[in-house]
């Protein structure tokens, strides 16, 4: 009896001992693990702040660049959208022309500093904000919504270089002129699209060329060479004034895409 009552005895008192011990550890154990991961965020937060400094101002460079750019908007299917303000993207500029040039004046953000936008000023006076993020300019020019024409020259200063730069813009603006191919869904395609849609679909051997002459103070004729190789072109003619973007087909060739 004496002999049980002593091994009780001792077991309670093992377990009064090593208990506590151990319970005291896991603590200790725990808060060296906390400071530690702790310790290893900061590390990495702070290497990733250089990369991120960088990677900033490589895209603040990126989009400075193309201040002073002049492009043109044109009305398509899927246009590129500018704003009234970066700070309300509900309201969106109505542009009423199918085309109009604009020039990049600066690089802006909204208030919160979250959003970059180009602010840019219409050939009519015009002022609105277009996304500067993400590539967006590039992918509505690869598009065909935007379009990136020569800088015009100063008019009081007429240079010899200055009509092949208006007859360079007077092509794109053929190029880039809308036909309507559907009235009822109000289906559109530029020029230069039909004419790959027709080598797609029928002439797989079909090229053409532009060419562009000055007829008037900014207006010009853009005649395209439209044929298989074999045989005479088919020449389409039309009239642009650079200085209002107006495209008008001139010939029954040209006038024949539009029907």
């Amino acid at each position: 009896m004496t002999l049980h009552f002593l091994i009780f005895i001792l077991f309670c008192l093992h377990f009064s001992f090593v208990q506590p011990h151990e319970g005291f550890g896991q603590p200790l154990i725990l808060l060296a693990k906390s400071e530690e991961q702790t310790s290893l965020k900061e590390e990495l937060g702070k290497g990733s702040l250089p990369g991120i400094e960088e990677f900033e101002k490589e895209k603040q460079a990126r989009m400075k660049r193309n201040v002073g750019r002049r492009l043109m908007f044109v009305k398509t299917n899927n246009p590129a959208v500018f704003y009234e303000s970066p700070d309300d993207l509900e309201r969106k500029l109505r542009i009423k022309r199918e085309k109009e040039g604009f020039v990049i004046v600066e690089v802006v953000q909204n208030q919160s500093g979250t959003m970059n936008f180009y602010q840019v000023k219409f050939d009519s006076g015009e002022i609105g904000y277009l996304s500067a993020d993400a590539y967006h300019l590039e992918i509505k020019i690869k598009e065909g919504s935007l379009l990136s024409i020569p800088k015009r020259a100063n008019t009081k200063k007429r240079s010899s270089s200055q009509p092949k730069i208006f007859a360079s813009e007077a092509i794109q603006l053929v190029k880039s002129h809308m036909i309507l191919l559907d009235s009822a869904t109000g289906e559109k395609r530029s020029v230069e699209m039909k004419m790959i849609d027709q080598r797609a679909r029928a002439f797989p051997n079909l090229r053409w060329r532009y060419e562009a002459k000055e007829i008037a103070t900014h207006k010009y004729r853009v005649t395209q060479h439209a044929g298989e190789g074999s045989g005479p072109s088919l020449i389409r003619t039309w009239i642009v004034d650079v200085s209002t973007n107006e495209v008008a087909p001139e010939n029954l060739a040209a006038k024949e895409m539009y029907r």
